[in-house]
C-alpha cells in the first residue's frame, strides 16, 4: 500500500494533477507534456547556460561568460516537499550546475522543530513525499552558482501516513524560525511555490512577514498555475500566496518559438483568486517558465563519480519565481561587488534595479513590468554598488 501511495505522488508531481479529496496544497509546477522531454547535452544547454530559458534574459552571459557565482552574504530559503539523501547529493554535486543546501528545517511528529545538516543524515530516508523542491532549487541551481539555501520542509499531503514530517501549510512556526534566524543566517530571499484551497495567513503570520520585509528580505511566490483567472481545478478555488500583498507575485513567459508560443505576452497563469475581491490580484514580473530546465530523477552517476539528475523541460510559475530569486540573488552579488562589502541594497533599491531592467517601462495588472534581463540587471546593481 505504501508503495502504491509513493507511486501516485510521484505522478502528481510529474503531471501537475492533484486528487480533489483530502488535499489541502498543490504544486505548483507542471512536468508533462511536450515541455516533459529531455534537454538535450545538459553540460552545453545548462551547465554552460546556452538553452535558450537562460539566452532570453542575458543570463549566460552574467552567469558563464563572466563567471559570477553568488557570494557568500546571499541566503535563499526555499519552502517545499521534501528532499532525498540522492536529491540534495545532486543539488550539490551535479557538474551542470549546483547550490549549498546548509539547513534542511523540518518538525517532527511531536512537534519539534530538527535541523539536518548534511545529506547523509538518515531521517531524509523517510521523505516519501518529493521531488517538486528538487526541481524548484535546480531553476536556482542552474542560475545562483553556489547560493546557499534553507530548505524548508513542508507536509504537502494531508494523511501523516505519506509524510509524516515537515511543517503544516500555514504554520507559524515556520515564519518564527525565519524571522528569528534572519540576520545570524543573512536571509535575503524566500521562494514559496506551493498553493492551497484554505487561508493561511493569521495576523501572527502577517506580523512575522511585516518584519521580515522590514528586514530587506523579498518574498517571492507564483501567480498561479491553473489556465485561468480563477486559479481553478475541478471544483475547487485555490489560494496562492500572491492573494496577499506582502508578497510579490511572479508570471511566466513563453521564450520559445515553438508554432502558437505566447511570447512576449503574459502566459496562462494568473494570480487572480476570483471570489476574494480585495486580493491582491497582480503579476509583478514575469520569467521563463514555459520551457525550463528542472532536475528529475536523482541518481549516482558511475562515470563521473557524483549524483546528479536528468534535465527535463518543465513548466510553471514554481519554475519562473526561483529564477527571479537567482536573478535577484546576482543583483546583491553586483551590489556587494560594486560597493566592496557585504552591504545589501535596500529592497526597495532592488525593486528599483528590476523595474530597471525589467522588459516593460510601464505596469500591467497581469504581466507586471515584464521579464528581467539578468545582464542589466547585474550592471545596474554593480554600478549602484559604486555609487552608494
Amino acid at each position: 500500500m505504501k508503495m502504491v501511495k509513493i507511486i501516485i505522488l510521484i505522478l502528481i508531481v510529474l503531471t501537475g494533477v492533484a486528487p480533489t479529496t483530502n488535499v489541502s496544497v498543490f504544486p505548483v509546477g507542471i512536468i508533462s507534456g511536450t515541455v516533459g522531454t529531455s534537454v538535450p547535452n545538459p553540460s552545453i544547454n545548462v551547465g554552460h547556460l546556452q538553452d535558450k530559458a537562460y539566452t532570453y534574459t542575458g543570463a549566460d552571459v552574467v552567469v558563464y561568460d563572466y563567471g559570477i557565482n553568488i557570494d557568500n552574504y546571499v541566503t535563499i530559503v526555499v519552502i517545499d516537499d521534501g528532499l532525498t539523501d540522492n536529491e540534495w547529493k545532486a543539488l550539490d554535486q551535479n557538474p551542470e550546475a549546483n547550490v549549498d543546501i546548509i539547513y534542511f528545517i523540518t518538525e517532527t511528529s511531536t512537534g519539534a522543530i530538527k535541523t539536518i545538516y548534511d545529506y547523509d543524515d538518515p531521517y531524509l530516508d523517510n521523505q516519501d513525499a518529493h521531488g517538486h523542491g528538487f526541481a524548484v532549487i535546480s531553476v536556482l541551481a542552474a542560475v545562483a552558482r553556489n547560493v546557499k539555501v534553507i530548505f524548508i520542509d513542508l507536509q504537502v499531503t494531508s494523511d501523516p501516513y505519506d509524510d509524516p514530517y515537515g511543517f503544516e501549510y500555514g504554520e507559524y512556526k515556520i515564519w518564527q524560525w525565519i524571522d528569528n534566524n534572519q540576520a545570524s543566517k543573512d536571509i535575503d530571499i524566500i521562494n514559496w511555490s506551493w498553493v492551497s484551497r484554505v487561508d493561511f495567513a493569521t495576523s501572527s503570520i502577517h506580523q512575522k512577514w511585516d518584519s521580515l520585509i522590514s528586514k530587506n528580505v523579498m518574498m517571492l511566490t507564483p501567480s498561479g498555475n491553473f489556465y485561468s483567472y480563477w486559479n481553478r481545478r475541478g471544483s475547487y478555488y485555490y489560494r496562492y500566496q500572491s492573494y496577499y500583498t506582502e508578497w510579490y507575485s511572479i508570471g511566466s513567459i513563453d521564450h520559445e518559438d515553438r508554432d502558437g508560443s505566447w511570447k512576449g505576452y503574459k502566459s496562462w497563469f494568473s494570480s487572480w483568486y476570483e471570489p476574494y475581491t480585495s486580493g491582491n490580484h497582480i503579476v509583478n514580473w514575469l520569467e521563463p517558465g514555459n520551457g525550463i530546465p528542472v532536475l528529475t530523477n536523482a541518481y549516482y552517476d558511475s562515470s563521473l563519480h557524483c549524483y546528479r539528475g536528468t534535465w527535463k523541460y518543465g513548466a510553471g510559475t514554481s519554475f519562473s519565481t526561483p529564477y527571479l530569486a537567482a536573478i535577484i540573488a546576482l543583483i546583491i552579488t553586483g551590489y556587494h561587488n560594486g560597493i566592496g562589502s557585504s552591504t545589501d541594497p535596500s529592497v526597495q533599491k532592488v525593486i528599483d534595479i528590476l523595474q530597471y531592467a525589467s522588459s516593460r517601462s510601464t505596469f500591467d495588472q497581469k504581466m507586471g513590468y515584464g521579464y528581467v534581463d539578468a545582464y542589466i540587471a547585474y550592471g545596474k546593481a554593480f554600478m549602484e554598488g559604486r555609487l552608494a
